[in-house]
């Protein structure tokens, strides 16, 4: 018998075996395929709905920035009497699961934080899970500022630490590192203190917390 003939014999084999097999469990077949097709069905709807209500989040976003960057932070938590402009409540309670929603959620903390209810402001700020590094690390410096505004000094200078160090290429890395600085010499952490305005004037040389960190230094040395 030649090798051809052999493999023959094996494919027909398989596929008797594999006839007989859809013959005997056809019913439990069928079932995990229909499985399989609603689970699909409903993975496509699921993207569909978070993309439109992503769309719906920026669209609401757009109408409620004017107002929130005239820092009439009451309205724009509430949005208009008339209701026909959403507020970032509204907007975080219905899409706070969508990118636009999370961006909300952080103008949301801001205007909480802006009222001086630290309590509201450092909810959002934590539930922040945005996927935008920007913005991530503007979560966490709120989260420093309401412990800065407690008067958690240490908590805060840690927290701003954290902030510069989620995105290097961020515009604000060397003000997050500057207001860690401060608040190590708030908190009587004066070596940590030191080595962040040093971290200023060796990783951003052009920076205008430069001459401000070499202020401070020079009142820490002072001291010593």
């Amino acid at each position: 018998m030649s090798k051809h003939t052999h493999s023959d014999e094996k494919l027909m084999t398989a596929y008797y075996k594999a006839v007989e097999f859809f013959e005997e469990n056809k019913k439990h077949v069928y079932t995990a395929l229909t499985i399989i097709v609603i689970a699909i069905a409903g993975i496509i709807l699921l993207v569909n709905k978070n993309k439109a209500n992503n769309e719906n989040a920026g669209v609401a976003l757009s109408q409620i920035r004017r107002t929130y960057d005239n820092n009439e932070f009451q309205q724009a938590i509430n949005g208009d009497s008339l209701g026909s402009v959403k507020g970032l409540q509204y907007i975080v309670d219905e899409y706070g699961s969508t990118e636009n929603g999370q961006a909300a959620k952080l103008m949301l903390a801001n205007c909480y934080y802006a009222l001086r209810d630290f309590d509201k402001a450092e909810e959002y700020y934590k539930d922040f899970s945005g996927s935008n590094t920007l913005l991530k690390a503007s979560a966490i410096a709120g989260e420093a500022s309401v412990n800065e505004a407690r008067q958690k000094y240490g908590d805060a200078a840690a927290k701003y630490e954290k902030a510069a160090a989620i995105d290097p290429s961020s515009p604000f890395v060397d003000q997050y590192v500057f207001y860690a600085a401060k608040n190590y010499v708030r908190a009587n952490e004066n070596d940590k203190a030191k080595n962040l305005f040093d971290k200023i004037k060796k990783d951003h040389p052009k920076s205008k917390y430069v001459a401000e960190s070499e202020r401070y230094k020079s009142i820490l040395n002072s001291t010593n």
